[in-house]
């Protein structure tokens, strides 16, 4: 760092117009927006959908006082933490993109992500040139984070933006802080407090940052040794600090560490001290060594990736080493005012939380965490590359030479791993292909094999995946054999070939081993409905409908087809109308009211036929029925079309396929086409509103102008809050000068938007 700038000359540059001063800072921005610019048309991916399970951020701007209050983002199943102002950019994003096609969604949501990383390397940009005064050193440090393989996960994984937003708020308070000790000026230290607060908002582990302020004040001051006074201003950034802490407490609740299990976390499965600490010092070793060369990179390192070590592991002891020269360079360079001993020091402070060290967090090891201390690492990397260009008497725009090799091989490899996040399938195919070592990656693998099977319309290739897939879970539950998701999944695929017996056995022992969770009870009642032991599915789905409310309709639906298995044809029709007054939107429940009206009326010969295959209610056909909508949503419209048309083979009745049928001949520009199978879903369930504004849409651009009128009149009359209906008819009636009516749907609409 060069010798501290006078408060005159920092005056005079600010005094410059902010292009002026921060040109080359856009070079960094749009160099990282372009290494991302393959991810903006990806999916959702991993548990990015949680994020819209929160109805606060699915509000918009309507609940944005409560996103303050609450714990908005699942982490896992058993904590939400506490960190608002990402809930808060998850809001606006929904207000703006709202879009009932999950992949025009994700991808919107996709390039907010990739803009709020340009503007984090702008952003780094100027922190750096402030620390270090000199534009090629800001350039290359900038160049070489933003291209950074281990970013990926962080970018392209929509949930992981927190990391992005803390990390920008983070890097402008660190901005504010100079400028406040290079002028002087409270203003500027009461802004750095605010951005502060913001990162912290946006995730807890930006707490830290407040370590790297006397570290810059040292470094900054040009004159020698450590004085106290260079921990003065701590005092003002430990207000925000408490409050944070007191607000997650109050929000979180007293225990604010998550329940782990082996899954998350390998660690808890380790109770001896010496592999604990083994096992510890070996993680942040492969964190060093991930940051140096981030190749093979996957989307989870937890159980059976990384194995138990001990003190007798050679891998151990080179980690130990490793940590142990850097923690000497550190204190030797903060000595000597050493740029890399700041680089190290910057990374050590930021990884103190998640490297697992210190503290066992909710995840063995996680590349996301690596992200802001992968700062520090390349900015220590690019002083060691000064180091040879001084020994060898280089001027200092040879650096960017020096990097060229370095940043080629970077984005090459952060280019081809965005592509792997496109989606599920090709994120989980990718990585078990690579290294089939997790047992999560392992599962996840299973669970692509089975959707493939249900997608596919060949008997023999969806038998061969379905066997596939329980070979693979086969691998995970006998390494693990409490691994209560890759039991379901198996006894799930083992129901699609056939085989009860195999099936129940897995769905039973998932049972056995987790304490009262509803998916198990669930899945283990959807096994006895189909294998013949409806009343067990009574009694399981009967205790979820007391236990659960917020799954009611699917446990009423359960119990009316259990019960109608069974023959109790007065109790299915009780749940069946039950469901149809509470959820009048469901789609399926008056095709089962006809089936049970059928029976009591003498259709069939006599209701003991039921135990057929025909006729007996498959509680599975959903899945199938999932699996071709994820190729609709997932914009494979011809694989969709094929697998509704063979689905709808053996569930004619199934309303939502022939609607989705629907949509594909509407975008295919097959009006008729579309209007014949929008029709057959109202048939079917004439209480959806949204077919019936679909069906009004498709008729307008079929030139029936009258008959698309109906279905929109339809549609208001079914949900008079349905606010798109009014919105075409306002169009219409203003495409054909019918002021009045115009106005009309004018007023309505603002009405229903409260203006």
């Amino acid at each position: 760092m060069k010798k501290e700038s006078s408060k005159e000359e920092v005056l005079k540059n600010d005094k410059l117009s902010f292009f002026q001063k921060y040109k080359w800072a856009f070079i960094p921005m749009f160099f990282a927006i372009a290494l991302y610019f393959n991810t903006l048309n990806h999916g959702f991916v991993l548990d990015d959908n949680i994020i819209f399970q929160s109805k606060s951020i699915t509000s918009g701007f309507k609940e944005l006082p409560t996103l303050l209050t609450e714990k908005t983002l699942p982490e896992a199943e058993n904590i939400k933490p506490y960190r608002p102002v990402t809930s808060l950019s998850f809001a606006f994003d929904y207000q703006f993109f709202k879009n009932d096609n999950d992949q025009k969604m994700a991808s919107n949501l996709h390039k907010m992500n990739v803009l709020y990383y340009g503007l984090a390397l702008f952003f780094t940009f100027i922190l750096v040139l402030k620390l270090f005064k000199n534009r090629i050193t800001a350039l290359a440090i900038s160049l070489l984070f933003a291209a950074h393989p281990i970013h990926t996960e962080v970018v392209a994984n929509i949930k992981s933006r927190d990391e992005i937003l803390a990390y920008l708020f983070g890097t402008i308070m660190l901005i504010l802080y100079i400028k406040f000790k290079e002028l002087h000026l409270k203003k500027y230290l009461y802004y750095s407090l605010a951005f502060y607060f913001l990162a912290i908002l946006s995730k807890e582990s930006a707490i830290l940052l407040l370590a790297i302020l006397p570290a810059i004040d040292y470094f900054l001051n040009s004159e020698k040794g450590f004085k106290m006074t260079y921990f003065s201003n701590l005092k003002w950034f430990i207000f925000p600090a408490i409050l944070y802490l007191v607000l997650q407490r109050i929000i979180i609740g007293i225990n604010l560490m998550p329940k782990m299990s082996e899954i998350d976390n390998m660690l808890v499965g380790i109770p001896n001290f010496s592999e604990n600490l083994a096992t510890r010092i070996y993680i942040v070793g492969l964190y060093l060594y991930k940051m140096l060369v981030p190749h093979p990179l996957f989307y989870d390192y937890t159980l059976n990736y990384i194995s138990k070590k001990t003190f007798a592991s050679f891998e151990v002891w080179i980690s130990l080493v490793a940590i142990i020269s850097l923690v000497y360079l550190i204190f030797k360079g903060i000595i000597q005012k050493n740029k890399v001993a700041f680089g190290l020091f910057f990374m050590f402070i930021t990884f103190a939380l998640t490297c697992n060290l210190f503290i066992a967090i909710g995840a063995t090891f996680a590349e996301r965490f690596a992200f802001t201390p992968s700062l520090g690492f390349v900015i220590a990397l690019v002083f060691l590359l000064y180091s040879l260009i001084d020994k060898f008497k280089m001027k200092q725009v040879y650096l960017l030479l020096f990097i060229v090799p370095i940043l080629s091989l970077y984005s090459f490899k952060t280019i081809a791993r965005n592509a792997n996040w496109k989606d599920n399938e090709t994120l989980f195919t990718h990585d078990y292909l690579q290294s089939s070592k997790s047992l999560k990656i392992q599962n996840n693998y299973g669970a692509i094999l089975y959707y493939k099977a249900k997608a596919s319309t060949d008997s023999i290739e969806r038998k061969k995946l379905f066997l596939k897939s329980i070979e693979v879970l086969d691998k995970v539950t006998n390494t693990y054999d409490t691994y209560i998701e890759a039991y379901i999944q198996k006894g799930v695929s083992y129901l699609e070939i056939k085989n009860c017996e195999k099936a129940l056995i897995n769905f039973e022992k998932a049972k056995s081993i987790a304490v009262y969770n509803p998916v198990v009870e669930a899945n283990l009642g959807i096994g006895y409905i189909n294998c013949g032991k409806p009343q067990e599915a009574v009694t399981i789905f009967s205790k979820l409908l007391n236990y659960d409310k917020s799954k009611e309709s699917y446990y009423l639906k359960h119990i009316g087809v259990a019960h109608f298995n069974i023959k109790n044809l007065d109790s299915a029709e009780y749940y069946f109308s039950r469901l149809k007054n509470d959820y009048p939107n469901d789609t399926e429940v008056d095709g089962y009211i006809k089936l049970v009206s059928d029976y009591k009326n003498g259709t069939n010969s006599s209701p003991t036929q039921t135990t057929s295959t025909t006729q007996n209610v498959d509680a599975t056909q959903n899945a199938q029925f999932d699996a071709a909508y994820k190729l609709f949503m997932n914009g494979d419209k011809n694989g969709a079309e094929k697998a509704l048309l063979e689905f709808i083979k053996s569930n004619p009745s199934h309303a939502m396929a022939q609607a989705v049928l629907g949509l594909i001949a509407d975008e295919q520009q097959n009006f008729p086409k579309a209007i014949r199978y929008y029709k057959k879903s109202i048939a079917i369930n004439p209480t959806d509103y949204r077919i019936h504004y679909n069906l009004g849409n498709s008729y307008l651009k079929n030139k029936n102008d009258a008959e698309a009128i109906k279905q929109f009149e339809k549609c208001i009359a079914i949900e008079p809050k349905y606010i798109k209906s009014y919105k075409s008819l306002e169009l219409y009636y203003k495409s054909v000068n019918n002021v009045q009516k115009q106005n009309y749907y004018t007023q309505k609409i603002k009405e229903l938007e409260g203006k």
